[in-house]
């Protein structure tokens, strides 16, 4: 049997009510938390105040970060150590979705680690330990409130995202609460869910993948592409929801061990360049990722296939690698996600400027199942656009 190794240092609180426990977990941390989050959706459901409350009852001083954009900057991260370093704050608590709970890893480490920033971009480069974190999302799908990464977009002429991966960045706590996902519109219940959709077949057919974290994404990709169409259809509809957030949640730990592959790669410039958010741009990848990659998968199709309702036993590879692609494409569209992106204009050296970058992505390569070359890449691109050479 295949050796492995499996890290998850985060606590996980998972059930209806968990925002409770806020205030008495800051307080086995410190005295004074910086609560970081996004616009107004936080303080507009009512979870922001519900924070503030719960922290206070428990005689830990609040001071408030708002305004966390999609993508967090290198500038935003800076804005929200020196407020947290001014009111000597000793936890960060992050919440909203991937981008708050990503500012949050950010403004933790650069308040302990000297110097800029940007040192410590990229795997394993911190020298101190950061402040302690608690990730509340608010969201079904990134998983960052139990992964070691954080994204971060840099505004210096070219917007660039760009990757932040130690062990000392995990949480220490999760709070999730399905009940904090009940107000989610539509369009970002079937974004996000994508993502974790992504992070889960990533984590599955990666290089990086091992038995255990295969168990984890089955049963994430399972759960997700049954019920991301139900809460399609009834959004309030609690019991869904969680299901859905439990989804993510195992996701994430799947990546915390995998990683990612070309599917994110590829998806970090339509982001930035099409203003596409992050789950979007995934689910336009996926499929096409797919089919590149499970014509040399033929271990994990079968069980892919059936974790997603589909019955492949008796197919040739080539049948059933289609059925999942086929698959993957019809659920797209019962969750309202279009198929590709041939509404948009775009030239043929745009894709290819997207492709040299992504060459240059060697992990992500490396941890593709399939070798693939810059030629590839275009090809897979062209098909998400709609563009036919």
């Amino acid at each position: 049997m295949q050796s492995f190794q499996f890290y998850l240092p985060t606590r996980v609180y998972f059930g209806k009510g968990m925002i409770e426990k806020v205030g008495e977990e800051a307080k086995k941390l410190g005295k004074r938390a910086l609560v970081v989050t996004g616009g107004k959706s936080a303080r507009r459901m009512g979870a922001l105040q519900k924070i503030e409350d719960f922290l206070k009852k428990m005689g830990v001083k609040t001071i408030l970060f708002e305004g966390v954009e999609a993508n967090p900057s290198l500038e935003t991260i800076k804005r929200g150590m020196n407020l947290a370093k001014k009111e000597k704050c000793q936890i960060i608590v992050g919440l909203g979705g991937g981008s708050p709970m990503d500012a949050a890893k950010g403004i933790a480490v650069s308040s302990t680690n000297p110097g800029g920033f940007t040192q410590y971009l990229g795997r394993n480069k911190l020298k101190e330990v950061p402040l302690p974190v608690i990730a509340i999302p608010t969201t079904a799908g990134t998983g960052s409130e139990v992964t070691p990464y954080a994204v971060f977009t840099t505004t210096d002429g070219k917007h660039q995202k760009k990757i932040m991966a130690d062990d000392f960045i995990f949480p220490k706590v999760a709070l999730v609460d399905p009940e904090l996902t009940l107000s989610l519109p539509a369009s970002v219940t079937a974004d996000t869910g994508i993502d974790a959709l992504s992070h889960a077949i990533e984590g599955l057919i990666s290089n990086n993948s091992q038995p255990l974290s295969d168990r984890l994404a089955l049963e994430a990709i399972k759960l997700l592409s049954t019920h991301l169409p139900e809460v399609a259809r009834n959004p309030q509809d609690t019991e869904v929801r969680g299901q859905i957030l439990y989804a993510s949640l195992l996701a994430g730990m799947v990546i915390a061990q995998t990683g990612t592959i070309i599917v994110h790669g590829m998806s970090y410039r339509l982001t930035t360049d099409l203003n596409l958010p992050h789950g979007r741009a995934c689910a336009i990848l996926l499929p096409w990722v797919c089919e590149f990659n499970l014509k040399s998968s033929s271990a994990k199709l079968t069980s892919l296939a059936k974790s997603l309702g589909e019955d492949v036993e008796n197919l040739s590879q080539e049948e059933a690698g289609q059925r999942v692609v086929n698959r993957l494409r019809e659920l797209l569209l019962q969750v309202g996600l279009s198929q590709d992106l041939n509404l948009r204009k775009i030239e043929e050296s745009q894709i290819r400027d997207f492709a040299h970058e992504v060459m240059q992505d060697k992990r992500k390569l490396a941890n593709n199942p399939r070798k693939i070359t810059l030629e590839n890449i275009i090809e897979i691109y062209r098909k998400a656009f709609g563009v036919v050479k």
